[in-house]
């Protein structure tokens, strides 16, 4: 017998062998709900009759699911998913595998691979992964996710666990083919299917189910992304302190106080906050929020600085310095304020009007309510101005960027580059402009001006510009004669997608991607920063970020004389 032969029988025998192996080895439960959730979620997306809707693809799921439990390998699991998309008759199919300039980060099919051995199952799948004719039941006509026609489950309950699994493959399939973000996650969002599934399926009690849930929307790293169900709220977050407070460094410093409640507790504006239940303040965060809500970037969390002395018991134990005493004591928390209570609160520092002039004929506008028309008066009475601060460390309520840009430009220019999802390609994604780019570019602001404020422009951002605010930010930094102060912002500057999960939960993420025109993005990174404020307990002032920006225009203004 020559060496081929010799091979070749090998190699038949090995295949048989491995066959016979793959048909008596059993498959673990998360293995086999893993598999039907990834083929049910790219039906749901990209089949071209149940993307139109025309089925109950919730119901689908817990139907099928309940019959996985009969399923015990591989070769039985192969049969089962081949049937169940064999169950959905195909109507026009359209493929297309050409993906030239489109963004391709987040294209991730690897897994059909695993079917490659089997010739009927796997060119079921492929096709699939490429077919272009699908319709627009789950997101809107122009690509951007709106998933109007999700309503939820009827008969949800949380101690189903097909209904459990149900709620953690809806959404994950939502990320896994909608998200344009998903590559900026920390950890790959296929690589913690089966972690999720292990939560989902273990998930006992309505505590656990929630849990889990918060976990799963925790790994988006989206500063969209807030999520607290009542049972977990409750659980950690039931009482509140009558004061509030800032997070500088790893101390809490009490920037406001319920005025009569905190004389009680013997409470004051400036105290510092050195430790919480023992704890140092670096790590209670981290136990405390830092696991339970999702965000774009570690900066952000401090936004959430407020939740650190909630509690689910009514008193906590804290270390305060004061001055030059330091004292360890437990504060009583309540929870809720009465109307009175809430009246009498103190802010240690605050800027009321929404423009006026500070310091040596400097500008200030405060962009959190000032109106289109006020803006137009600040910018007229400031014309003369050594320098003008925007401060934007807030959620702006009646203004757009396009109305600062019409005073701080000097000709119409881009500001913006988005990254907006593919309609008809899932996970895939482009730079494209909207069809109303026809009659007016949005990504750009601003006319011909030789009028345009010209002196030194002082933004100031911080933990709390946010999505719109962060949009507003990158219009004014687009002004020639702009710096921006702060520390890193919220790192989600664009719209957001609300997905509304089968238990009925409305889950927010950002729909699309942000960048500067130069390609730098602001997902997750916030923000481009000039000047970071540096703000210590040894140094901390009313208002570090104001006297930062006065520096700054009197230094402008000095070289320029």
């Amino acid at each position: 017998m020559n060496k081929k032969n010799v091979f070749t029988i090998t190699l038949c025998i090995s295949f048989i062998m491995q066959m016979f192996s793959q048909e008596k080895q059993g498959i673990s439960n998360t293995e086999k709900y893993k598999q039907f959730g990834l083929v049910w979620g790219l039906m749901k997306y990209q089949h071209s009759e149940v993307s139109n809707g025309k089925y109950n693809w919730d119901e689908k799921f817990v139907e099928n699911f309940n019959k996985l439990e009969s399923v015990t390998t591989q070769t039985n699991l192969d049969t089962f998913l081949l049937n169940f998309i064999l169950s959905i008759p195909e109507s026009k199919i359209k493929t297309n595998t050409n993906t030239d300039n489109l963004f391709t980060k987040n294209y991730d099919y690897k897994w059909i691979e695993q079917y490659s051995g089997n010739t009927e199952l796997y060119p079921k799948l492929k096709k699939l992964e490429n077919n272009t004719s699908i319709g627009n039941y789950y997101t809107s006509k122009s690509g951007i996710p709106t998933f109007d026609n999700e309503k939820g489950f009827k008969a949800f309950d949380y101690k189903i666990k097909s209904h459990r699994l149900l709620e953690l493959f809806s959404f994950w399939n939502v990320i896994q083919y909608h998200d344009v973000n998903k590559y900026l996650m920390d950890k790959n969002w296929y690589s913690q299917l089966e972690s999720f599934i292990d939560n989902f399926t273990n998930a006992n009690s309505q505590f656990d189910y929630e849990l889990a849930k918060t976990n799963l929307i925790v790994s988006l790293n989206d500063s969209h992304s807030y999520f607290f169900s009542k049972t977990v709220s409750d659980s950690l977050f039931k009482f509140k302190p009558p004061i509030s407070v800032m997070n500088v460094n790893d101390t809490l410093v009490v920037s406001g106080i319920v005025n009569e409640l905190a004389k009680k507790e013997d409470l004051k504006l400036g105290d510092f906050i050195l430790e919480v239940n023992d704890m140092d303040i670096k790590s209670f965060r981290k136990q405390k929020i830092d696991s339970k809500l999702s965000s774009s970037n570690a900066a952000h969390l401090k936004y959430w600085t407020r939740f650190l002395l909630w509690n689910k018991e009514d008193s906590l134990k804290l270390k305060i310095k004061r001055k030059d005493s330091v004292t360890t004591k437990y504060v009583h928390l309540y929870q809720n304020f009465s109307k009175e209570e809430e009246r009498s609160y103190l802010p240690f520092f605050s800027y009321k009007k929404e423009w006026q002039l500070i310091d040596d004929n400097i500008g200030y506008i405060n962009l959190s309510t000032i109106s289109k028309e006020e803006t137009k008066k600040a910018f007229e009475a400031f014309s003369s101005t050594n320098g003008i601060i925007l401060d934007l460390r807030n959620y702006p309520k009646n203004i757009s960027g396009e109305e600062i840009a019409k005073y701080t430009y000097p000709d119409r220019r881009e500001f913006i580059k988005i990254l907006s999802p593919s309609r008809d390609r899932p996970s895939l994604a482009n730079f494209g402009k909207p069809a109303i780019s026809v009659i007016i570019d949005p990504f750009k602001a601003g006319s011909k001006n030789s009028n345009y404020y010209n002196k030194k422009i002082i933004l100031l951002v911080n933990t709390t510009t946010q999505s719109k605010a962060e949009f507003i930010g990158m219009t004014i930094q687009a002004s020639p004669t702009c710096i921006t102060v702060g520390e890193t912002t919220s790192g989600a500057p664009l719209n957001i997608a609300v997905f509304k999960s089968p238990d009925g939960t409305e889950i927010p993420f950002t729909s699309m991607g942000g960048f500067y025109p130069d390609g730098t993005g602001v997902q997750r990174n916030g923000l481009k920063i000039d000047y970071f404020v540096k703000e210590t307990t040894s140094n901390f002032t009313a208002d570090q970020y104001i006297l930062k920006g006065i520096e700054l225009i009197k230094a402008a203004e000095n070289k320029a004389n």
